[in-house]
């Protein structure tokens, strides 16, 4: 399993010493949830914010762009060669255009999906995503309890998008995260099970651990 830590969980007056404390973490990114309230009713990062833990971190970035317009943060973050972008399909009227400009500055191209929004009528969009991110609990909503109703879902999305990463992200812990694997999620976003601990390190590792026995 591959682990993406994700800092908006992390104490945010003290995200250096988070970052110093991942510094030696075999993770596959950095992972940055970018929310202003146009999309879902939270505030996270800014850019200064995210080009400072640009160069605080040796790990990839991934960028989760909660936001209702999310064609301005492309740009913006160029310069930072993120790794991922993930996009959400409800903001979109013309999925492939964004795909396409994520493509174009040489990040991989995400669709994040939330729990109500169906799979099926985005699969045309296969040959053209990179990652596809299942929301297994409501954004920010009911203290993102993780819903294992969604666990199907993660299934149904191996299912459609063949050859493409699943992602998961909301509310996972080490017990959920074992379902997520056999539902075919090899990428997990994790916030408070990583950074509830205080080794951050020895979390992951026993979260990379998962499916190892299969």
């Amino acid at each position: 399993m591959t682990i993406h830590p994700s800092l908006a969980s992390a104490c945010q007056l003290e995200l250096g010493k988070a970052l110093n404390k991942l510094n030696t973490a075999t993770i596959g990114s950095i992972h940055l949830d970018i929310e202003d309230t146009s999309f879902i009713r939270n505030i996270t990062f800014g850019l200064k914010t995210v080009t400072q833990i640009s160069v605080a971190t040796h790990h990839p970035l991934s960028f989760h762009l909660m936001v209702g317009d999310p064609f301005p943060w492309i740009e913006w973050l160029k310069p930072l060669n993120p790794a991922w972008i993930f996009v959400h399909v409800e903001t979109l009227e013309n999925p492939a255009e964004i795909l396409a400009l994520i493509k174009g500055i040489g990040s991989k191209a995400g669709l994040a999906f939330n729990p109500a929004t169906p799979l099926a009528p985005y699969s045309y969009l296969a040959s053209l995503t990179d990652s596809l991110m299942i929301m297994t609990s409501e954004p920010d909503g009911m203290g993102q309890r993780f819903n294992p109703l969604l666990i199907n879902k993660v299934a149904q999305a191996t299912s459609l998008f063949k050859d493409i990463e699943i992602w998961a992200d909301g509310g996972i812990t080490l017990a959920t995260a074992n379902k997520l694997y056999a539902a075919g999620a090899r990428n997990l976003v994790l916030g408070r099970a990583l950074f509830d601990s205080e080794d951050y390190v020895a979390n992951v590792n026993t979260f990379r651990e998962v499916g190892d026995e299969r």
